[in-house]
């Protein structure tokens, strides 16, 4: 594969490892719920995409284990453990990687709630545990800080996410990103209908757009303390991933 091919590669594979905000799969905005004092939920989440980009197909498969604690009714401690596959052909040739990636620690804490307006503050770390030499991981520890809002009446819930990405790295990205989101939901007997709109500062210094995608989906409430969800999502920038396919199931005990 030609020098110039890798780093286009390189650089679409860290648009598709951004790091996970661990919101109510399928979504990518947060929200400010919180598990309550002494309660935990585990999150299994599976994500396939594929991309294309100048002759460039991209397959990737990238599976989360998301547990989340709450040691306060209004403070979480979450742990994400992810894994990646990495597929890419050009040319007729094939090279695929595939391992574990950064580790992941965040903190939610819902500091404002008043009249089904909340509001909160998610600090969080990564520890560079992925091989940044294969494309599934950093090199360096980086840091977060995203503030939270949300607004719930009746079935309808709004959601709106920002803050600050800190992306220390040895794989030549941007340092300092940002990322927006809006979301909502309609809650239909035991459905949540889903929507996801939002965009990140590009993680590739000389990019001319920032990745901006659009999700779509539903979880189902199997159960009091197991949901199912499935959702679809469409890169509506030239920057983004062309569509990815995301499947989770959540349980609470």
């Amino acid at each position: 594969m030609r020098i110039s091919a890798i780093r286009r590669v390189m650089a679409l594979a860290a648009l598709a490892v951004a790091p996970a905000l661990h919101a109510a799969h399928p979504l990518i905005t947060e929200d400010t719920g919180t598990q309550g004092r002494g309660n935990s939920q585990l999150e299994l989440t599976i994500e396939r995409s594929h991309d294309e980009a100048e002759g460039v197909h991209r397959h990737n498969t990238q599976a989360n284990a998301v547990l989340g604690h709450g040691v306060r009714d209004d403070l979480d401690l979450l742990l994400t453990l992810p894994y990646k596959r990495q597929r890419t052909e050009e040319d007729g040739a094939v090279t695929e990687h595939a391992g574990g990636g950064d580790v992941g620690l965040d903190a939610k804490w819902r500091f404002l709630e008043r009249d089904g307006f909340s509001m909160a503050l998610k600090p969080g770390v990564t520890a560079p545990t992925g091989d940044d030499a294969r494309g599934l991981g950093t090199g360096r520890a980086a840091w977060s800080l995203f503030l939270v809002s949300s607004f719930e009446r009746g079935p309808w819930a709004l959601h709106v996410h920002a803050g600050h990405l800190h992306n220390r790295n040895r794989v030549g990205e941007r340092v300092n990103r940002w990322h927006v989101s809006v979301a909502g939901w309609r809650e239909v007997g035991p459905l949540k209908l889903v929507a996801d709109l939002g965009t990140n500062t590009n993680s590739t210094a000389s990019a001319d757009s920032d990745p901006a995608y659009f999700i779509f989906g539903v979880i189902y409430s199997v159960r009091k303390r197991l949901d199912l969800d499935l959702g679809y999502k469409k890169g509506i920038s030239r920057a983004e991933t062309d569509r990815t396919w995301l499947g989770g199931v959540t349980w609470r005990f």
